[in-house]
């Protein structure tokens, strides 16, 4: 980073660039550019319908119709077109998600993630109970930076608030069929309509499969695959002053194995890369000994009730939610020192979670309104880990367990908290929004380790015949923990109407996620000492503004954040395992991030667009020395991790009508990422830049009834790492998805 000026001051300097411009654009006399014009974004993000171009919060917003045309099934699709945020999948049920550099790779069973997901206003904070399925949302909304005054749980590093379309008071219906190259089938329905005078229902399914993307060339299979199950269910009862939503969702997702590759050596094994290479060598090839699978069930159901009084909304939402996750993954994805040996990492885990939130939003007729809330969460969570030395034991990725560690973590988190944020127009064109937050969270742990190959632990079933292991796990040992913390957040924001069509905002917010207990402890310290909390304060400025007769938007966001004792999780050798490596979660002294972030919609005729997205991330951790192989290793000055410099989409779509009334759509999206880091010791875990290129062409008919698509993605075949991490024998990778096309018939009524 630039010693020469401030962080704060180089964020302003930096955002100023583009606002600069965007108050250019202001103050230039209006003139149309055709016909074609800019639609109003409603969200609910401040849970009020606004247009998002009036509210001072980062956020983007996906509707149905986009959902739609740029095949988005998941976080991944989603991180594409949302500036500063990125995804990466270490296992299904097991992904990082980043916004602005701030992710949480540990997935121990008492820690919290740092970018939560809410599903119609349910809380869903463990990554394996998220249910992305996507065919019968009206939008997902994207909001980047601390949130914790409008929302039940706090969320430090950003919140995904994914809102499904409600039944209907007439019969609509919709089936959706998809089939492609790489084996892909995808058949959806949706139908929905009254029951009574006053309650509507709605039933949605949802299949997609398609063959693995990896080919194992020594098991003779393929890997990376998916097969897909989900269904949701919702009924609607409404009255004169009130409205009650009864919503439940359950999938289920059967995969074999991810399939990694190894992409530089380690100090354990100087061999994988050429062991792959001699085996395999090729762009979605891997070469383990060994299979793997995951099977993941992920439930909820929720009560939500409105009601309404002359003087706001009082809203309750009731919901527990379960999920399920039991997968078994080679770590190499090539025989351990060019013999035969795989390692297996093997995760059984079970979540419950129940939440209660209570919100009063507020219609009064003057120049303050208000949103308030109390929020109760209580979350269950038992995990255990297994490293197995996995040895073949006939054809087909069967394999015997020679060695043995494992770690068991039974945790239950209880939350409070409190919430306020209100907005006061003191002035025509001005708005002071000020709120506040108090959280108290609460964690009690138990953690069981046992190493295999320690004396004693032939008694335990899992150790049975196998005497050896990696060294992962240093110490047999069972130890309970408990621990609280409690934090209160301010957030105040400044609007200016700087006239119908432009909005300028300056917001100081403060996050905060609180401490727990690491994954997979090795030493009874690890386990029975927490992790300190995490703080960010985080400065932005802003503009939001439609021009040239409403045919162009522009919106910007410069900001900095200010990160204090950061949770970070790191595997790979140490000390204590210097063979093949260990978890070790810490906190960072801290962590600063510059960033600036643009959105463009231009539609310069009345059936040709342009959109385009643009992140530029500027990271620095500070004070943060990890204990490795060699020794202590000082990493200050490191970049975050899945923090890429720039990143950003562009997108191209032209509507063509036809005499007969129907229409042919044309869509291209190209889809950039910057070089990120994955390790903060091994640096060589840096994921190359990519491109990726997607089109789209469909026709509709005249009564919008029928949709015949053809469509393609990654079509450039860019051969991309898509995550990486380290451990013993090396960096180790797993491919992106290959060149994939097809076509989609749609039907609705």
């Amino acid at each position: 980073m630039k010693a020469a000026l401030n962080p704060l001051t180089r964020a302003c300097r930096e955002a100023a660039l583009l606002l600069a411009g965007a108050g250019i654009l202001a103050s230039s006399p209006a003139f149309a550019q055709g016909s074609g014009g800019l639609e109003e974004v409603v969200v609910t993000a401040q849970h009020r319908e606004q247009n998002l171009q009036d509210i001072p919060i980062s956020v983007t917003a996906i509707g149905a119709q986009d959902l739609n045309e740029a095949q988005i099934f998941g976080a991944s699709e989603i991180a594409f077109r949302v500036p500063g945020m990125s995804y990466a999948e270490f296992a299904p049920g097991q992904s990082l998600i980043s916004m602005r550099g701030i992710n949480s790779a540990d997935d121990g069973a008492g820690m919290d993630n740092s970018v939560v997901m809410f599903l119609d206003g349910v809380y869903i904070g463990r990554l394996a109970n998220i249910n992305f399925e996507m065919f019968d949302l009206e939008r997902i909304e994207v909001l980047r930076g601390p949130q914790g005054t409008l929302f039940g749980r706090n969320a430090i590093g950003g919140a995904i608030n994914v809102t499904t379309a409600k039944p209907t008071d007439e019969l609509t219906a919709k089936v959706d069929l998809s089939a492609g190259n790489e084996g892909m089938l995808r058949y959806q329905g949706l139908v929905s309509g009254p029951i009574t005078d006053n309650l509507s229902g709605k039933l949605t399914y949802s299949h997609r499969e398609h063959d693995g993307y990896v080919d194992n060339v020594v098991l003779n299979k393929d890997q990376q695959d998916e097969d897909t199950d989900s269904f949701r269910g919702q009924l609607l009862w409404t009255t004169d002053n009130s409205s009650w939503l009864l919503s439940a969702d359950y999938m289920e997702d059967d995969r074999e194995d991810m399939g990694r590759v190894p992409i530089a050596n380690g100090a354990a094994d100087p061999e994988p890369v050429a062991t792959w290479e001699r085996l395999a060598g090729d762009f979605g090839k891997v070469a383990a000994p060994a299979d793997g699978d995951s099977y993941r069930e992920a439930s909820g159901v929720s009560l939500q009730g409105d009601i309404e009084f002359d003087s706001g909304t009082f809203t309750t939402i009731t919901a527990m939610r379960d999920a399920e996750t039991d997968w078994a993954m080679a770590s190499i994805g090539a025989p351990f020192g060019g013999g035969s040996i795989e390692v297996i990492d093997d995760i059984v885990e079970d979540i419950e979670t129940f939440t209660q939130e209570f919100r009063w939003t507020s219609s009064l007729d003057g120049s303050f309104n208000y949103v308030a809330g109390l929020f109760y969460l209580v979350e269950e969570t038992d995990r255990q880990e297994q490293f197995v030395v996995a040895a073949p034991a006939g054809p087909g990725g069967s394999y015997i367990n020679v060695g043995n560690e494992f770690a068991i973590q039974e945790n239950e988190t209880t939350s409070y908290a409190a919430y306020i944020q209100g907005d006061w127009d003191f002035a025509e064109d001005w708005t002071l929004t000020v709120g506040a937050r108090y959280t108290y969270d609460e964690k009690e742990t138990k953690s069981e380790s046992v190493n295999c190959a320690n004396p004693g632990a032939e008694v335990y079933p899992e150790c049975d015949g196998q005497g050896s292991s990696l060294g992962i796990i240093n110490q047999n040992f069972i130890g309970d923990a408990e621990d609280d913390w409690n934090d209160f957040s301010p957030k105040a924001s400044l609007q200016w109407r700087q006239n119908d069509d432009v909005m300028w905002f300056a917001t100081i917010a403060k996050g905060f996620k609180s401490g727990g207990f690491g994954g997979a402890p090795g030493i009874p310290e690890q386990a029975e000492v927490a992790l300190d909390e995490e703080t960010a304060w985080n400065y932005e400025i802003g503009m939001k503004g439609d021009f040239f007769d409403n045919s162009l938007r522009l919106n910007v966001t410069g900001f900095y954040t200010d990160y204090e004792d950061l949770q970070v999780v790191r595997f790979g050798p140490t000390a204590d395992a210097p063979d093949f490596g260990q978890f070790v979660t810490k906190n960072i002294g801290e962590a600063e991030i510059i960033g600036l972030e643009a959105e463009l919609f231009w539609y310069p005729t009345e059936n040709f667009y342009l959109s385009a997205t643009y992140a530029y991330l500027d990271t620095e951790v500070d004070d943060l020395i990890f204990d490795a192989a060699g020794g202590p290793i000082d990493v200050s000055g490191s970049d975050l991790r899945q923090a890429p410099e720039n990143s950003g989409s562009l997108t191209a779509g032209y509507s063509w009508p036809l005499n007969n009334g129907s229409e042919i759509n044309l869509r291209g999206d190209v889809i950039y990422s910057d070089e990120q880091i994955n390790d903060f010791v091994d640096q060589r875990t840096v994921i190359e830049e990519y491109t990726l290129l997607n089109l789209r062409a469909a026709w509709r008919s005249s009564d919008e009834n029928w949709e015949f698509a053809v469509w393609g993605k990654n079509l450039t075949e860019e051969e991309y790492i898509q995550h990486s991490y380290v451990i013993g024998p090396g960096v180790i990778g797993t491919w992106g998805a290959p060149r994939t096309y097809g076509a989609t018939v749609t039907w609705q009524m």
